[in-house]
């Protein structure tokens, strides 16, 4: 009966965050035709930072400021080493002069490539392997 009660207690005490990968995957596969609830034109503007910003909100986490552009997440949360990050970390990627924001899913067996899950890859919402030496930021 205790060990109940300890339980029931800390789950009703214990602020409760959603998962943000948990919740970006259930836009999984969806294309940019259909993001009208960012509240941004995909022909216009890199939505990776809006889809992000809109899934940080939907599981109790605060966005930074200015969140549709790449660079302002690496100012969300608190840093993490690369090689330390974990399913859900957010992760800020360079490829030239253009940035790029998403979650880590997961490294490949020799930490050449890194998967990400976000929006604004290949025009939708899904997993997508980029080069791990892109990486600029791993925030948490």
């Amino acid at each position: 009966m205790k060990i109940i009660l300890v339980i029931a207690l800390t789950l009703f005490t214990v602020p409760c965050k959603a998962d943000m990968l948990g919740t970006a995957s259930k836009y999984d596969r969806m294309h940019e035709r259909s993001i009208s609830f960012l509240g941004v034109n995909p022909r216009r503007i890199s939505w990776c930072g809006a889809f992000l910003a809109f899934v940080a909100k939907r599981s109790s986490r605060q966005p930074p400021d200015n969140p549709n552009l790449a660079r302002s997440w690496m100012k969300f949360g608190k840093p993490v080493f690369a090689r330390s990050a974990r399913r859900g970390d957010v992760v800020v990627i360079r490829s030239g002069r253009r940035f790029h924001v998403s979650l880590f899913d997961h490294f490949d067996q020799r930490r050449q490539y890194i998967y990400l899950f976000g929006g604004n890859q290949s025009n939708r919402v899904q997993l997508s392997r980029y080069r791990a030496s892109s990486v600029v930021a791993v925030r948490r």
